[in-house]
């Protein structure tokens, strides 16, 4: 597998994890909270909730490809062994003489990133799950459990910054000529081929 390539497995994976992630974050500003939700707000709260679940799913079969050794395996997305922390190494040095990283299934910046980007969407899903399992019909979660709504919030917050600066990435990668998003879209002509 040449550096450039994602398996188209996971091209579809991300494409499923960007747009219910999207539409989770847009979702969250229109939506009520389900005691007070009526109308348009309460749709907008159920919606969250099915396109949360969606994102989680999305989350979990993402680490289970990798995990499988596919698309540079969990080294690529958490480069904790000596070669990928020198890559993402190098990758910092590049950036600094204003040279993008190459992106793909490799060891790097873009993979660490990427790594934290989905680590965080799977904690703030499954925060979401516990939530969605523990909440009452009248909407108002137990006592014990209202940390599971500020720690919900936080990692919204932090899954915010990470859409506008993967977002941002992105199109920065695109002004400059490189054309990162029709190697990662799954409808561009040029299949990367499965990687094992």
């Amino acid at each position: 597998m040449n550096s450039q390539s994602w398996s188209l497995t996971i091209r579809w994976l991300h494409l499923g994890l960007a747009f219910s992630v999207t539409l989770q974050l847009f979702l969250s500003l229109v939506m009520e909270e389900p005691g007070e939700a009526e109308g348009y707000g309460a749709w907008a709260f159920a919606a969250h909730e099915i396109f949360g679940l969606t994102a989680f799913s999305f989350a979990i079969l993402n680490w289970l490809w990798v995990a499988s050794g596919r698309d540079g395996g969990l080294k690529h997305l958490l480069p904790y062994h000596p070669d990928g922390l020198k890559a993402v190494w190098q990758d910092v040095k590049g950036l600094l003489r204003f040279r993008l990283p190459q992106g793909g299934a490799v060891a790097g910046l873009p993979g660490l990133i990427e790594g934290l980007g989905l680590s965080v969407v799977t904690v703030q899903g499954a925060v979401g799950f516990a939530i969605f399992v523990l909440l009452p019909a009248d909407g108002e979660l137990p006592e014990t459990y209202e940390w599971l709504g500020e720690l919900h919030e936080a990692f919204g917050s932090l899954v915010w910054i990470y859409w506008f600066g993967h977002g941002g990435m992105a199109v920065c990668h695109r002004l400059l000529g490189d054309d990162v998003l029709r190697r990662i879209s799954p409808f561009s002509g040029k299949r990367g081929g499965e990687s094992g």
